[in-house]
């Protein structure tokens, strides 16, 4: 693989990472989301979306001929074995093309944003690992306002994710973002972390 310093970026669900990867991004930061791989590689025209359908049959699969994505959802959030069996056919693929994006690119440094980096064990593939932090009242609180959810789903949801200590057990940055974390002081931290990160990229390149 291309030798181009790699900062992995993760959090919990509704910690705010998205938002954080759009300041980089401002900043002319490339990135690369698994998110938006994963959700790509499973639309009907997507190197995952046969094998999907081929595993879980046509009850996955909606009037417009896509994946339904909230019936998936139901189905592996109540069956270990099942989750497990779609993790194996999206992550192989997922990380192939992470590193076919990293290959090309030309960027000093990447933002690489995998929300699932331990369960995936992508944290060994970065240079660093960039933890978007909160409590866990404020990700319950921000996925019942953003997913209309009751309280009891939001923490189940959470309850199925690496937990945020060992989250922080593999982070070298932090970036808390609490309820009362405002916007102005997010920018302030990427742009603090974009200059770091830039520093440590030129110091790597002239050892």
């Amino acid at each position: 693989m291309k030798d181009t310093f790699k900062i992995g970026l993760t959090g919990g669900i509704a910690s705010g990472k998205s938002t954080v990867c759009d300041l980089f991004s401002q900043l002319s930061v490339e990135i690369i989301d698994a998110d938006t791989i994963s959700h790509d590689l499973t639309k009907s025209d997507g190197l995952a979306f046969q094998e999907i359908l081929d595993h879980f049959g046509d009850r996955i699969l909606g009037s417009d001929g896509e994946l339904d994505r909230q019936q998936l959802r139901s189905i592996i959030f109540n069956d270990v074995a099942e989750k497990q069996a779609l993790e194996n056919i999206i992550h192989p693929k997922v990380l192939a093309k992470i590193n076919k994006n990293i290959s090309d690119s030309t960027a000093p440094y990447l933002i690489i944003a995998v929300p699932l980096m331990i369960e995936t064990g992508m944290n060994q593939l970065m240079d660093r690992v960039l933890l978007i932090d909160c409590s866990i009242e404020t990700q319950i609180k921000r996925l019942i306002e953003r997913d209309k959810c009751t309280k009891q789903q939001a923490e189940s949801i959470i309850a199925n994710q690496a937990s945020l200590e060992s989250k922080r057990a593999i982070c070298d940055d932090v970036i808390l973002n609490e309820e009362d974390t405002s916007f102005d002081q997010l920018k302030t931290e990427v742009i603090r972390l974009h200059s770091f990160y830039s520093d440590l990229e030129i110091k790597r390149l002239h050892k």
